[in-house]
């Protein structure tokens, strides 16, 4: 295995057998995330799609303590400067058809923003220490950067309203009956374990994984079960279909062997 590593101010990053796995590093402030930190995140959320050998991103944070506590306030009170990247909070929050399958491997507390960023991935495996909170409205704001839109859509509203308007903590155990967790584990086998799920995703065509995220999230924006179901409504239905990979899918198939897949 061939592992790529850069480390920038406020991130770590490891590429290799097609899963780049970025960390937030500001252990020291619970990774919470100032200006600078959006920026520099946003700039990597960019760059990831256009490398080819990655094919699944895998975001956790430094430490064992917390995934991301959200926005840095005490950096805001220092500075008196409050301010996201273009595409939000730690360069992800905003965008709503990000190509790449995103993983959350959240290894503590995830708090405001960082609830936000978990919520804004696909999907998220937990430790059994991780807790989630959207505490807001207890300093006199409301979540709107993700977790008033996201959170409804990930658990349903009456569940997602208990949550919001009391600013209470759901801690990991919770977060998986509710549905909003995929799987919990230990702290030592998290990174694992979110690589055992990209490593499955990576085994997949990328085209025909691109489409089936982009046609999934779109269905919610379509007026009806029909219009979801309309294949001209989703930009990659038909391409997929037609793709080299899908015929070589089925000689894959035929042929009893591991598919090679060139993502045209």
């Amino acid at each position: 295995m061939t592992m790529k590593e850069e480390r920038g101010d406020f991130h770590a990053l490891t590429i290799a057998d097609g899963i780049a796995i970025l960390t937030l590093d500001r252990s020291d402030r619970m990774n919470a995330l100032h200006p600078a930190a959006h920026h520099e995140l946003a700039a990597v959320f960019d760059r990831l799609p256009t490398l080819p050998d990655v094919r699944v991103v895998i975001v956790t944070g430094a430490g064992d303590r917390a995934f991301c506590a959200g926005y840095d306030l005490r950096d805001n009170l220092e500075t008196g400067v409050m301010e996201l990247a273009p595409t939000g909070f730690a360069g992800f929050n905003g965008r709503t058809d990000y190509p790449l399958p995103v993983i959350a491997a959240v290894n503590g507390m995830a708090f405001g923003g960082g609830f936000e960023l978990a919520l804004a991935c696909d999907f998220i495996i937990a430790a059994d220490t991780a807790s989630f909170a959207l505490p807001e409205p207890r300093i006199g704001w409301a979540a709107l950067g993700g977790g008033v839109q996201r959170l409804p859509r990930a658990v349903g509203m009456k569940r997602a309203m208990d949550i919001i308007l009391t600013g209470r903590t759901v801690h990991a155990a919770e977060a998986h009956a509710i549905g909003l967790v995929s799987e919990i584990v230990s702290p030592d086998q998290l990174i694992d374990s979110a690589r055992r799920w990209a490593a499955q995703i990576v085994a997949c065509a990328p085209l025909a994984i691109r489409c089936s995220k982009q046609a999934a999230y779109a269905s919610f924006d379509l007026s009806d079960l029909a219009a979801a179901l309309d294949i001209t409504n989703h930009p990659l239905g038909q391409t997929v279909m037609d793709s080299a990979d899908g015929v070589e899918g089925k000689r894959a198939f035929v042929e009893r062997r591991a598919p090679h897949w060139t993502g045209r």
